[in-house]
């Protein structure tokens, strides 16, 4: 190829516009030049039609000799298979596969609903004997608030009735209370009069003018109205105080009785407080069966229809089961595959382990398509098939044996997936690297 180059570069290409010379013999005079010389008109387009000929072919070579030394630099990988995270959705209970909304080679979204499996034959004994503790609860709750009320009626009339009792106790103490002031102040009164008319005795019987026994009746009844006016002094400041004790809600005549609206209207408040601890008492039980009954049923509901929902967007690969079929538990009903996590694991030759690293870029042909992947390196595994770890003592290792290395790579999602056509998940393809 390269003495065809040197001799392209030595020829003497052609003037424009000069017209070719036939060679001749090279010690011969010219020939005077008679007319145009047909074969020397022929030589001139074959000429020119070999130096294309040359050019092209010797291009062709060139190229195809850089094909080959690119192509010797570059670490290239055998046919490889385009991997994916699985997920599979298993039925949680045994029953009849009710809906299926989705087919193989459609895209579905985070929380999708895809399936709903139902069980009939689900058992909801412990979910009757709730219900049926939990009417009982509130029947008895009901009876108990009906109680509080009554009660809370009664100490209503009584707090009334002590209230009105309570008016009339102040209002007849008052009255006592005016009508001892009243008899106080006449007393007050006629002991003045006593005290004056004392004296004035005394003078007549200095005078001599009435006897000794007017002056001692008239002390008599000066002594007698200091007495009683003594005396109301005191019933004034006792019924003072059984005024003071009326307003205070108190009595100081005699005990209660259990007639008595304040002796009621405190035995009525206490049943009340007890009625009112009953119904909060019940009330919390009912409650408790409540969040029972609620827990219970989500369980039923989880053992009589269960929903299968996508974790995260994904694509369908692959359907365990059809709408109507029968499905046990712990059945694989949904295959989903995650686009966003593909791989592929290829093998080399060890030697090619040079002009690969960890991070390296990688251009992914697929096989039957034009489209073209970019991946990146995430996994060198060498020694494949030669490896012995745990042992002592290792095994001589052939030298006629393959040495090759697997390779991991993460393709990168920085071209659209097609769902239609699993994102490429299957698809055979050859990878090469770039340094």
């Amino acid at each position: 190829m390269l003495s065809a180059i040197s001799g392209l570069l030595h020829l003497d290409p052609l003037r424009a516009g000069d017209p070719p010379q036939a060679p001749g013999p090279p010690f011969l005079p010219e020939a005077p030049i008679e007319g145009p010389d047909p074969e020397e008109d022929d030589a001139i387009p074959r000429s020119r039609r070999a130096d294309l000929t040359i050019l092209v072919i010797s291009a062709g070579l060139l190229i195809t000799a850089l094909a080959i030394v690119i192509n010797f630099f570059t670490a290239r990988s055998r046919d490889a298979v385009i991997n994916a995270t699985p997920i599979v959705l298993r039925s949680p209970v045994s029953g009849t596969l009710e809906n299926l909304s989705v087919g193989t080679g459609m895209e579905v979204r985070a929380g999708q609903t895809l399936a709903i499996v139902v069980n009939p034959m689900a058992r909801r004994d412990s979910l009757a004997a709730l219900e049926t503790d939990l009417r009982t609860a509130r029947a008895r709750l009901q009876d108990l608030q009906t109680r509080r009320d009554l009660r809370q009626q009664l100490v209503n009339r009584l707090q009334q009735d002590a209230r009105q009792q309570r008016t009339l106790e102040i209002s007849r103490d008052r009255s006592d209370r005016d009508g001892l002031g009243f008899a106080l102040d006449r007393a007050r009164k006629e002991l003045a009069f006593a005290r004056r008319e004392t004296r004035r005795q005394e003078e007549l019987f200095r005078a001599g003018a009435v006897a000794a026994n007017v002056v001692d009746r008239a002390r008599t009844t000066e002594l007698q109205r200091d007495r009683e006016v003594r005396g109301l002094a005191a019933q004034l400041a006792g019924q003072t105080a059984i005024l003071q004790a009326s307003r205070d809600d108190l009595t100081l005549r005699n005990n209660r009785s259990s007639s008595d609206p304040v002796v009621r209207l405190q035995e009525a408040t206490i049943a009340l407080e007890n009625a009112e601890g009953d119904v909060r008492t019940q009330s919390f039980q009912v409650k408790g069966l409540e969040e029972q009954l609620k827990v219970a049923r989500q369980e039923w509901q989880e053992r009589s229809r269960a929903r299968l929902v996508s974790p995260r967007q994904a694509v369908v690969w692959q359907l365990g089961a059809q709408k109507g079929d029968s499905v046990d538990a712990m059945q694989s009903v949904i295959q989903l595959i995650d686009c966003s996590q593909r791989w592929l694991t290829t093998t080399v030759a060890e030697n090619d382990l040079n002009r690969i690293r960890l991070g390296s870029k990688a251009r992914i042909q697929l096989v039957g398509n034009r489209d073209r992947l970019r991946g990146e390196v995430i996994g060198i595994r060498s020694g494949i098939g030669r490896t012995q770890l745990g042992d002592e003592a290792p095994q001589p290792v052939p030298i006629n044996l393959a040495r090759e290395s697997e390779v991991k790579i993460r393709i990168l999602n920085d071209f659209p997936a097609p769902p239609g056509e699993f994102c490429y998940v299957g698809f055979s393809a050859r990878v090469s690297f770039e340094s």
